[in-house]
């Protein structure tokens, strides 16, 4: 099992993501170097993602034809996220997240908690937590999908 957890890691390392967009409905894909363990087996690479992903991201995604962009501040498994969205009718919704990053089978999931409106502690009532999945796809590649409303869409990711 330990070794499958460590397969999985494949490709997120101790550096900064730079995210590649693809053409059409693909997800967005990160690419980075891998870092090998000292006592790892050759095939067997894993990494921290406390430190890979922390810093300052901009992410963007469209989710029921409505634009999103967040500001990610993370620092080891936790971190904030600024979220705008503009309406179709013009209103901005804007809100805070906690964030909470976790180790899975199949890469980590990034999930948002508690959106609030930027800078209190009221809750925005109309907007749902986020939640990111980052998957390895081949070796040195990740990518980033936004799974918060029951299915995924592709998700732009660059360090700020």
């Amino acid at each position: 099992m330990k070794n499958f957890a460590a397969l999985a890691l494949v490709g997120l390392a101790a550096s900064s993501l730079a995210i590649g967009s693809t053409i059409g409905k693909e997800s967005a894909i990160a690419q980075q170097p891998s870092i090998r363990e000292p006592n790892a087996q050759p095939s067997v690479r894993s990494v921290n993602p406390n430190v890979a992903l922390d810093g300052n991201w901009v992410l963007q995604w469209r989710l029921s034809g409505i634009n999103h962009q967040a500001r990610l501040s993370m620092n080891g498994n936790f971190g904030r996220m600024r979220v705008n969205a503009r309406m179709p009718n013009g209103n901005l919704i804007a809100a805070e997240e906690r964030m909470t990053l976790t180790p899975t089978r199949n890469g980590f999931i990034l999930q948002g908690s508690r959106p609030t409106y930027p800078g209190s502690r009221r809750p925005v009532p109309n907007y749902n937590a986020d939640t990111f999945r980052i998957q390895p796809v081949e070796r040195n590649q990740l990518r980033v999908t936004n799974c918060s409303s029951g299915f995924c869409v592709p998700v732009s990711m660059r360090k700020y």
